[in-house]
């Protein structure tokens, strides 16, 4: 897999804007200015009655190519299937307000993160490609993608992110150190690309589109600490999976941490005795989940 490694300020606005909206016990140390401007957004998609799930994955899908507010509120309330011109205005203004707010509380983003960057590329040059062929090897050769682009966001939830799984692209917090040992920040890069192909319809035609990203980034799980283990890198256990989905913000499809972990263990179990088809195992796993 060819990476090309990208910082974009404009996607760690609303990378920023979602984690407060999203993580709101987890965010209080960011400032007043910017929690009141990324809740004030949240709020008015749900004004607007358009799917929160939905809003946010525009947003921080189109962020990363459209960099004029005014352009980027046009194209999302077009994606989001809205097109009055005052809610166009209005969300044209929030946005512009998370903007103001993040580059008041990061002046140094632009200079700091190039500096964060180092480290991880060279820490994935070395573990990355090994991963990503145990990966390939334990469930299709065909899963991963030649090419992906890697966007550095300012570090919010210290070690978080998200899978764009129909642009290639993840944004990934550019975190200094670790932040568990036994999960090393290779593993969670090497988690988020493996999920970029899950949308294929000859994996994912059986599976609703709004269970889909949980359903990839609970799938890979356990695929991910199996190729570590392999490599010597971690542990595949219950108990490591069950810290994965909670320092990784894995979404459990309402399911409690734990028991998520419990499934996804039975689940791997079960695959790695009767290796059927990949897009079988995958629906079998939202099956169990549901």
């Amino acid at each position: 897999m060819e990476l090309q490694w990208t910082a974009n300020g404009n996607v760690s606005v609303y990378h920023t804007a979602w984690c407060i909206a999203h993580f709101p016990t987890q965010t209080e140390h960011c400032q007043d200015s910017l929690r009141t401007a990324a809740l004030a957004l949240d709020k008015l998609c749900g004004n607007f009655h358009v799917p929160k799930s939905r809003f946010w994955d525009q947003l921080l899908t189109l962020s990363a190519t459209v960099h004029f507010t005014s352009d980027l509120a046009k194209r999302v309330m077009a994606r989001t299937g809205l097109s009055s011109p005052h809610q166009q205005a209005l969300l044209a203004g929030h946005l512009n307000e998370c903007r103001r707010a993040f580059e008041g509380c990061f002046p140094k983003f632009g200079s700091e993160i190039p500096l964060r960057a180092g480290p991880l590329r060279q820490l994935w040059e070395a573990q990355g490609p090994g991963l990503l062929r145990m990966i390939a090897r334990t469930t299709d050769e065909g899963l991963l993608v030649e090419n992906a682009e890697v966007t550095l966001v300012q570090p919010i939830l210290g070690g978080f992110g998200y899978a764009h799984l129909v642009t290639n692209r993840i944004h990934f917090e550019a975190v200094l150190i670790n932040a568990a040992p036994e999960l090393p920040e290779t593993l969670r890069l090497a988690w988020l690309l493996a999920q970029l192909d899950l949308e294929r319809p000859v994996y994912s035609e059986l599976i609703n589109t709004s269970r889909l990203r949980s359903l990839a980034g609970l799938a890979m799980l356990p695929v991910v600490l199996t190729a570590g283990q392999e490599l010597d890198v971690c542990r595949c256990t219950t108990e490591l999976i069950e810290q994965a989905v909670a320092l990784w913000q894995a979404d459990t499809l309402e399911l409690k941490q734990s028991h998520a972990a419990a499934v996804l263990t039975s689940w791997w179990e079960t695959y790695q005795a009767a290796r059927p088809e990949w897009r079988i195992a995958l629906t079998g796993l939202d099956k169990m989940l549901s």
